[in-house]
C-alpha cells in the first residue's frame, strides 16, 4: 500500500527522485519545489494529488536478499517503522563505488527487510524492498521503491 501523504513509515531513500528519507519522516522536496510561490488553488490541487494515496500491488512470493559482495557499511539510524512514534527498527546503510546503496531493516533483533536502489537501471531487479512478513525467515513480499511499508504485525 503506497501511502505518500503519511509523515510516518518507512520508504526506501530515493535521491534521485527528490524523496528523502530522514529517520521517521520523508520529505517531498521536488513537489515543494515544483510548486509555485503564489500559493495559487492550482498548486493546492498539485500538491493533493502528489500526495494522494494510490494503490499498487505487492508482488508475492519468495525472493532472496541482495548480496553485500562489493558494499561497504556506511551508517545506522533508528526509524519508526509503525507509525506509533517510536523509533523501533534499526537501518543499516551500505554503499559500493558506483553509488549503488542497500539498506536492511531490523526490529527486535530480527532482519524483516531490505531495500535495493541502483543505478543499473529503473527496473523493479534493480530497485526494490523485500519484506518478511510474517516472521519466518523468508522474505515474501516485494515492492516497489514508492511503496510505503512497515514493520510486519509478528514484530509489533
Amino acid at each position: 500500500m503506497r501511502l505518500p501523504g503519511l509523515m510516518h513509515g518507512l520508504r526506501a531513500p530515493r535521491s534521485q527522485t527528490g524523496v528523502t528519507m530522514i529517520c521517521d519522516r520523508t520529505i517531498y522536496r521536488r513537489a515543494r519545489q515544483r510548486l509555485p510561490a503564489t500559493g495559487s488553488l492550482a498548486a493546492a490541487a498539485l500538491l493533493t494529488v502528489l500526495l494522494t494515496p494510490s494503490a499498487q500491488a505487492v508482488e508475492t512470493g519468495e525472493f532472496q536478499p541482495p548480496s553485500l559482495d562489493g558494499f561497504t557499511f556506511t551508517s545506522e539510524e533508528y526509524a519508526d517503522g509503525d507509525g506509533d512514534g517510536i523509533k523501533e527498527t534499526r537501518v543499516w546503510h551500505y554503499s559500493n563505488g558506483r553509488g549503488d546503496r542497500l539498506y536492511n531493516m531490523t526490529t527486535k533483533g530480527v532482519r524483516w527487510a531490505w531495500s535495493k536502489q541502483s543505478h543499473a537501471g529503473a527496473g523493479s531487479e534493480n530497485n526494490f524492498v523485500i519484506r518478511d512478513s510474517n516472521c519466518d525467515g523468508v522474505y515474501d513480499q516485494k515492492y516497489s521503491l514508492d511503496e510505503e511499508y512497515h514493520v510486519p504485525d509478528c514484530l509489533k
